[in-house]
């Protein structure tokens, strides 16, 4: 009598509680992006005068690109323009300790025309027409900022180069 012979393999299965393999094991990460109200001026330029005639206001003017993705509503923004001479809220060129007042004009277009009266450090009302789609407005400025100083304030100075910084700070609110 021929005996047989048997082999037992003993298989343990070890099962790891939620970490089961799986040929795909899906997970979900939940992706937040917050945009805030985004503002920025650019292509401000230096405005530099020459008065040659005494019986007209001395006027100056730059062109300026301003971006805005404020919704409401879409392209607003605020401007807060400083002199560095400034004087209670008046905008002042200097020599030394001479000073000559002038006044200072925001448009909301590329427009010389004198349209929003600004005072030194003072932020205006809203304003429209910021470009929401364009950090540069595609070329064409969208705003103007220009001065002028009446004929009154100039005649009777003292020759000189009066000079003044005027900082302008875009906001969203």
């Amino acid at each position: 009598m021929k005996i047989k012979k048997f082999h037992f393999f003993k298989i343990v299965l070890l099962l790891l509680p939620s970490t089961c393999l799986h040929a795909a094991n899906p997970s979900t990460a939940t992706i937040s992006v917050t945009i805030p109200a985004l503002v920025q001026i650019s292509g401000l330029s230096d405005i530099t005068l020459a008065p040659t005639n005494f019986g007209s206001p001395v006027t100056g003017a730059t062109t300026i690109c301003i971006y805005t993705n404020v919704i409401t509503p879409l392209g607003s923004y605020y401007i807060t323009a400083t002199s560095a001479n400034a004087s209670s809220g008046l905008f002042r060129v200097a020599n030394g300790a001479n000073h000559i007042t002038y006044s200072a004009f925001w448009n909301s277009t590329s427009s010389p025309t004198q349209t929003v009266s600004l005072s030194s450090g003072v932020k205006t009302a809203q304003q429209l027409g910021g470009d929401s789609s364009s950090l540069t407005c595609g070329g064409t400025p969208d705003a103007n900022f220009n001065i002028s100083i009446s004929s009154s304030n100039v005649a009777g100075v003292l020759p000189g180069t009066f000079t003044d910084t005027v900082t302008i700070v875009v906001s969203p609110s």
